[in-house]
């Protein structure tokens, strides 16, 4: 080989690793959000391609909001998880050596509650001990979330029966070669009414954390899921039909002892949705995104359980959200911005506070560059209220992150 064929070589190989080198430092530890300021420190920070945050009803963080759950995902939304340490920045793996599905966090044991090979496990992020709860019967599907009960003594699911023929409904049907050209939304709404129209068996099952027991509480042929426990009452489990939100009444409740479910919330006008629900930190109120397309009105709605009483918030574009949480203290709501369009006034994490009948924002930081096809936020608040984590695509690639809130907005830890 020539002097300058291999002056040019070393120099193409130091090129390459020079931009190799600058591709592993393109995700900093931390940054500040230029639009607002806001401090936002890097969780997920291992060697991956995708990871992020559990669905925003899940539990996520330590009682003493220290810790936060994480995790590298693979195909078809199965992980390895991991936690990270706030103050210190330590990553501690918890489940490397199996794929996992359905994940649940309990702050009062530390226990994290996954699905993996037709069995329920658990491991505990203080011990890194594991424990195998019980198997499931190899015709239900991986199945659409599970939820651990307030007092940790139940954990629930729900799962597709499925028939040696037929495809899992549990995640939307496959589209056909025909439409794989057509844009994501398109293609995911399209296969969600494929899967709501197949009508399949579902059931909501119960798995007793004790004795490994486990019970079928509820069969139809529909398509559920959104499985959320109260967080103080043990024995009351929130659930939804799963399709079309025009077309499905959505959200459903169900006593642990009672065979007959009640529809939490009826529609009151054609074309009327809700979704996204989730409880408040109190367990008095099921909170909801309600919108009324023939009016173009979107709400923040609460049904108090207790009362039946509903309280409503209208959402201004500003406000719009793909999921909404509420704060511990139940003060103040968070919203992950709206991804329908490349840029916008909605494409921001914010906080929203209760205004009369409206909500008043103040954002925390823009989520411009984030890939809502790629990547939902989801948000989660620390119990201190210091910290949002999230899942965010803001270098290219879904990343867990955790933003640090104004002081104004936080709170004591709870004594340990």
């Amino acid at each position: 080989m020539k002097p300058w064929t291999t002056a040019v070589w070393v120099l193409c190989l130091l090129t390459l690793a020079g931009v190799q080198a600058r591709a592993a430092e393109a995700i900093p530890d931390e940054f500040r959000d230029p639009a607002t300021g806001a401090r936002i420190v890097h969780v997920s920070r291992l060697p991956n391609d995708r990871s992020g945050v559990i669905y925003f009803t899940e539990d996520s963080t330590t009682a003493d909001s220290q810790r936060v759950l994480f995790h590298h995902q693979f195909e078809d939304k199965w992980r390895h998880l991991f936690t990270f340490n706030l103050k210190t920045a330590e990553i501690t793996p918890l489940v490397t050596d199996r794929l996992t599905a359905n994940q649940d966090f309990s702050p009062r044991t530390n226990n994290v509650y996954y699905y993996s090979d037709h069995t329920v496990w658990s491991v505990n992020i203080d011990t890194l001990q594991k424990r195998k709860i019980a198997e499931l019967p190899k015709d239900w599907s991986t199945g659409a979330g599970m939820s651990v009960n307030a007092d940790d003594t139940l954990l629930a699911g729900a799962v597709e029966v499925i028939q040696p023929t037929t495809q899992s409904a549990t995640a939307p049907a496959t589209v056909p070669s025909t439409q794989k050209d057509l844009p994501p939304e398109t293609k995911r709404l399209k296969a969600m009414g494929s899967t709501f129209a197949a009508h399949k068996a579902n059931l909501l099952y119960t798995v007793d954390l004790r004795t490994g027991e486990v019970k079928v509480i509820h069969r139809i042929d529909t398509w559920l899921g959104h499985i959320q426990f109260s967080p103080t009452d043990p024995s009351l489990l929130m659930y939804c039909h799963e399709g079309p939100w025009g077309k499905v009444d959505r959200i459903w409740t169900i006593r642990i002892g009672d065979a007959e479910p009640k529809l939490a919330y009826p529609r009151t006008e054609p074309q009327e949705i809700a979704g996204h629900e989730f409880w408040s930190r109190d367990g008095k109120t099921i909170w909801f995104q309600n919108t009324f397309r023939e009016r173009k009105e979107s709400f923040l709605a609460g049904k108090n359980v207790e009362t039946g009483k509903i309280t409503k918030y209208r959402i201004p574009p500003e406000a719009s959200a793909t999921h909404q949480t509420i704060s511990p203290d139940g003060k103040f709501f968070v919203g992950d911005g709206n991804g329908k369009l490349p840029t916008g006034p909605n494409k921001y994490l914010t906080v929203q506070v209760a205004d009369g009948d409206t909500l008043k924002v103040t954002r925390l930081c823009s989520l411009q560059k984030n890939d809502y096809t790629q990547c939902e936020p989801n948000p989660h608040l620390t119990d201190d209220q210091h910290w949002v984590i999230f899942t965010a695509s803001f270098f290219g690639t879904p990343q867990a992150w955790a933003l640090e809130m104004p002081n104004e907005y936080w709170r004591a830890p709870k004594p340990q």
